[in-house]
């Protein structure tokens, strides 16, 4: 097949990003819509989404795979949640900060089919009930030190945010890691309430527990490092982890902000084998309505009970948010709901290794159908720091423009993810495969070329 395409115009998106940097920090709300993420020549202005599908300010129509960076698990305007919020809003409302029945019927919801949860708070944000899982942990072990891992992303909080994409001149030895902020204005003194290990390494986490076991409250991980290219844990990595926080009376934190209702019916720790004691969920639990939750353990989530251990929030559980999340949960718990989402997702990936294959390009994958990451290079990293070698020489912005220009839409960054949705259909796939079939040929010649990097020759 011939590529005819035609550079999509962006002017109208051009105009309304200098319009609104006039009035709003940096032109647009988040840093991850920016330049700096690589969203070039300029951010993406949506007017619409509709299914797998987005349409910009400039008419442009993209297959999209950024999903809203995860929520959007049943596509743009899910017919079932879109119905069940409006109806609650002219029906009920909006918000009560009272109790409602929803409530009960959304947790119950979430917990008939994540294994570890025996209770569960919502709230608002990832970052928010992360926040909420390190006091709880703290609380629960009357122990203050927490084990984060280099590369993970727990929210943007001041308590976490450290070592989530830290450069060489900053992160230390490989077997001891510098705890580097991941922002200017955070207190220098958190540093001493965390240890940072290095993902994947089995001798470096039994050294960790060994040297501070007695101190670590709780240690966190994504299960997947969705942060960094949909890096899957090593073989008995997880197992040894919960092994030794049980050991050394520590709880284990999953972050399933981004696996939670997304890879699997029960999530990553569904998908594993792995009971966390603690679990975060957020984006696909709402599939586009902002909502998150803290579960785990009832003798752990009943502290809120006496006040003690405060969990609060004027807009946690409104009525529509519980109202997405039944409605979410219905959709998505449909048999075999997550068997097709994986095999369309794969042969979306393995058709991307292909399309790098025929055109020269040593490339492979990472993660799961839901969930993936295409690699420049002939196996994914293991961590990461190998993540960022492979960085730092790829193309991967040559593929962004080339499939922006032919109207797929990824997220930039090569430690981004290709996010699918069960909006996706098989003629998508296809589409996709026949852009990337397209673009990757100056993939290949930026290589020759030495046009690899960050921006990867793209400006």
């Amino acid at each position: 097949m011939s590529d005819t395409h035609v550079t999509p115009s962006t002017s109208r998106s051009a105009e309304l990003y200098d319009l609104a940097a006039s009035e709003l920090a940096g032109g647009v709300g988040s840093g991850t819509r920016s330049h700096r993420s690589g969203y070039l020549p300029v951010p993406v202005f949506v007017r619409s989404g509709q299914g797998a599908h987005i349409t910009d300010e400039d008419g442009n129509d993209f297959i999209d795979y950024v999903m809203g960076q995860g929520p959007l698990i049943l596509g743009h305007r899910p017919p079932a949640v879109i119905d069940a919020v409006t109806e609650t809003l002219r029906e009920r409302g909006s918000l009560f900060s009272l109790a409602h029945d929803l409530e009960g019927q959304a947790a119950a919801a979430v917990t008939e089919r994540m294994p570890s949860i025996d209770l569960l708070r919502f709230g608002n944000s990832g970052t928010e009930c992360v926040q909420y899982a390190i006091r709880f942990a703290r609380s629960f072990t009357g122990r203050e030190k927490i084990l984060r891992f280099e590369g993970h992303y727990h929210g943007w909080s001041d308590a976490i945010h450290w070592s989530g994409h830290p450069g060489p001149a900053e992160w230390g030895p490989a077997d001891a890691p510098t705890p580097a902020p991941g922002s200017n204005g955070m207190p220098p003194a958190v540093a001493s309430t965390l240890i940072i290990g290095t993902w994947n390494d089995t001798a470096a986490l039994e050294r960790i527990f060994a040297e501070h076991g007695s101190e670590i409250a709780a240690v966190i991980t994504e299960p997947i490092l969705g942060n960094c290219g949909a890096i899957m844990p090593a073989p008995g990595y997880l197992e040894r982890m919960r092994e030794l926080a049980t050991d050394a009376g520590a709880l284990l934190i999953f972050d399933e902000v981004l696996t939670g209702f997304r890879i699997a019916r029960g999530g990553a720790q569904e998908m594993f084998g792995i009971t966390p004691d603690l679990t975060v969920l957020a984006k696909a639990l709402g599939a586009g309505v902002p909502v998150a939750a803290l579960g785990g353990r009832r003798d752990i989530m009943e502290m809120v009970n006496d006040g003690r251990t405060m969990h609060g929030g004027t807009y946690n559980s409104s009525p529509l948010v519980c109202a997405a999340v039944i409605a979410a949960a219905g959709v998505t718990g449909a048999p075999g709901f997550y068997d097709d989402l994986d095999a369309r997702g794969r042969r979306l990936a393995n058709g991307l290794v292909e399309a790098a294959t025929a055109a020269g390009v040593e490339a492979s994958w990472s993660g799961t159908g839901g969930l993936f990451q295409l690699w420049f290079a002939p196996e994914p990293p293991r961590d990461y720091r190998t993540a960022i070698g492979i960085v730092g020489q790829s193309p991967f912005p040559v593929l962004y423009a080339g499939l922006r220009e032919r109207g797929v839409l990824i997220q930039p960054p090569q430690e981004g993810l290709f996010l699918t949705s069960g909006a996706h259909t098989d003629a998508d796939i296809d589409r996709t495969l026949e852009a990337a079939a397209a673009a990757m040929p100056a993939v290949a010649e930026a290589i020759e070329r030495g046009a690899v990097g960050p921006t990867g020759g793209v400006r």
